[in-house]
């Protein structure tokens, strides 16, 4: 959860930490059960409160979808962006933003709903590619070519969607033989 809110006059911002109360809630949610098990009735019932405190801080569920998505972009970008500033290799910033989706965060889980949902709804359209476009500059900066970003967040997004899918599947052997293919096409195109 992100810092605890505070006025200027130094007290608690109630209001701010229901909204983190209730975008967590729907983080779970959609990480759990879909975007289409949000509901203020479900996010109400698993708060443990009413309907009306959750719209008196939302004005509807696209804006809470919206605010949970964010949250959770949010905290990808924390994570993947030190990685990314900190490696050069393409094949070596794949491994480690590979592995760290294959993990049990949240915020893919997020992103994986979001991104299934985008092919028919505009909204989850326009915020997975705002996130992608977000995501691709930095990769492009990190590896220095816009070409080279959008075809290692297309394989990332590849691999990490199969380890979802299949828990058999050996991440570490297909990101070792991505990051071989990845670091040929290094030598050659550069």
């Amino acid at each position: 959860m992100n810092a605890v809110p505070i006025h200027e006059n130094g007290r608690l911002d109630v209001g701010a930490v229901r909204r983190q109360q209730v975008v967590m809630v729907v983080r779970k949610l959609v990480a759990t059960q879909g975007i289409g098990a949000v509901t203020i009735a479900q996010i109400a019932k698993v708060m443990r409160t009413s309907r009306g405190v959750v719209n008196h801080h939302f004005k509807n569920k696209e804006e809470i979808l919206q605010a949970a998505l964010v949250s959770a972009l949010k905290d990808a970008s924390i994570a993947t962006d030190q990685m990314v500033a900190a490696e050069d290799g393409v094949g070596e910033v794949t491994r480690l933003v590979v592995g760290l989706a294959a993990t049990e965060s949240d915020w893919w889980q997020v992103y994986i709903a979001f991104l299934a949902e985008s092919a028919h709804d505009q909204f989850a359209r326009k915020m997975i590619q705002e996130a992608d476009r977000n995501f691709r500059v930095n990769l492009a900066r990190a590896l220095g070519d816009e070409s080279k970003a959008a075809v290692t967040l297309g394989l990332m997004k590849g691999l990490a969607l199969q380890r979802v899918v299949d828990e058999a599947f050996d991440v570490d052997e297909a990101v070792a033989a991505a990051v071989q293919l990845l670091s040929q096409w290094e030598r050659v195109g550069t």
